[in-house]
């Protein structure tokens, strides 16, 4: 197995504490491939502060050996505490492990061949030799490996068989082979990925078979809308998934799967978009504080994507997505019912209701579900938003001046009028007019004292 000596690329402190302690196979070598190569290599090499722009260098590692696969696993098992959770007909394990209080993936395999009996079907998986490992690869650049050398500490090998180097350092993108994207459809969703995050321009042969293949009636009819909801996930993850998702739209991939037509990319729709990409990081950050929100990220965009649509095209759209049906409940409420919104007619009939006013805005928000708040921020004119998001993400769970404990100190409110008052009371804590639990307290005693 031929190679060159690798120029300067070194693991870091981080993954050299974790390398040293992963045990070569018996009689074998262990490789670092894929992605982390792809990334150190596009960092230029520089350690643990030269981390390639959307890489994720210091949170997951690929590692493959050339025999004896599950003995290897068990023997990294143990030396590597963590999570093990073993794809026996895939050949391959992962290791959730934990550095101080960061979590770390560390992903296992052995040299692999793959048959693909149907196109878009996953494959059968068998051991394999390296070049039938580096050979089942979706671009050169995710065939390269690194060998990693134990008494050295260092890498002392980079295999690249089909000159993914040359492409990064060109700053392209090329298919392995021509038929990859039928193969698998699911990797037109990673070279969208993967082309805006890391800016390489794609190479002609590689646009020529994107454009033969999504012109295939049939391409996506075994893979299922799990998996294409699933990759839309990770579309929702990068640092920039809007350039990714015009690239699916621009390519034609989105009509590809939804019928030609039926979701398309208009302005008002982008300008949705990008303001949910303007607000997610927020709503990720209030989402580690209220559980309620931890959905609430994936849900705008959703509905940013879907908004304007009619029902029929909705429901189709969300099918061929692979969006869950949990989810789709969520968003069809939200879309498609407006008189359930306070004030009627969604957002526009909640503006209505409230005259305009944003704490009386603000109180009639407090009676709708997440996603009607969510809608709200896609919708509310530009010198509204920072009022919207400073509700959702900082304001909407405030706990009220008063719980119903107060009440029953007026004998003047009976037991079914309590939570009507609790409602008056917090719109008026919404709208400004009381601001402290001895507001609340005087409003009360003026109202159902004596």
């Amino acid at each position: 197995m031929r190679g060159e000596e690798p120029e300067g690329i070194e693991p870091g402190e981080r993954w050299r504490k974790i390398l040293e302690r992963i045990p070569p196979p018996e009689g074998g070598h262990v490789y670092v491939v894929g992605g982390w190569v792809r990334d150190r290599i596009l960092a230029g090499s520089a350690g643990d502060e030269g981390v390639a722009q959307g890489g994720n260098l210091e949170r997951e590692i690929d590692l493959v050996c050339d025999r004896g696969f599950f003995p290897w696993v068990e023997a990294v098992a143990r030396a590597l505490p963590g999570t093990l959770r073993v794809e026996r007909d895939f050949l391959t394990a992962r290791i959730e492990c934990f550095d101080g209080a960061e979590s770390l993936r560390v992903d296992l395999a052995g040299f692999r061949r793959e048959i693909y009996e149907k196109d878009g079907r996953l494959p059968r998986v068998f051991p394999g030799s390296f070049d039938e490992d580096a050979a089942r690869r979706d671009f050169p650049m995710n065939a390269l490996y690194l060998r990693w050398n134990p008494a050295r500490r260092s890498f002392d090998r980079l295999l690249d068989p089909f000159g993914g180097a040359s492409d990064l350092k060109q700053r392209t993108i090329s298919l392995l082979r021509p038929n990859a994207f039928r193969e698998d459809p699911t990797r037109i969703f990673r070279w969208a990925r993967l082309s805006t995050r890391l800016g390489l321009s794609s190479r002609a042969p590689l646009l020529k078979a994107l454009k033969e293949d999504l012109s295939l009636p049939d391409l996506w009819r075994e893979v299922g809308p799990a998996r294409v909801g699933a990759e839309f996930s990770r579309l929702l993850s990068e640092p920039d998934p809007l350039a990714a998702l015009e690239s699916l739209f621009s390519s034609g991939a989105v009509s590809s799967l939804t019928e030609r037509g039926l979701v398309t990319l208009t302005p008002g729709r982008k300008m949705r978009l990008e303001r949910w990409r303007a607000v997610r990081r927020s709503l990720r950050e209030a989402a580690r504080k209220e559980s309620s929100l931890a959905d609430a990220d994936r849900e705008m965009f959703y509905l940013g994507l879907f908004f304007g649509l009619q029902k029929e095209r909705f429901e189709r759209s969300v099918q061929a997505l692979g969006v869950g049906s949990r989810l789709v409940d969520r968003l069809s409420e939200t879309l498609f019912s407006p008189a359930s919104w306070p004030g009627g007619g969604g957002y526009p009939g909640l503006r209505r209701r409230s005259g305009g006013d944003p704490g009386r805005m603000l109180a009639l928000a407090d009676r709708m579900e997440t996603g009607k708040v969510l809608l709200s921020l896609l919708r509310c004119r530009g010198e509204e938003r920072a009022l919207w998001e400073d509700y959702l993400v900082r304001g909407r769970f405030a706990p009220p001046l008063v719980g119903g404990e107060v009440l029953l100190r007026y004998p003047g409110i009976s037991p079914k009028e309590r939570k009507g008052v609790l409602e008056e009371i917090r719109w008026e804590q919404r709208t400004g007019a009381l601001a402290s639990f001895s507001d609340a307290v005087i409003w009360l005693d003026q109202r159902f004292s004596g």
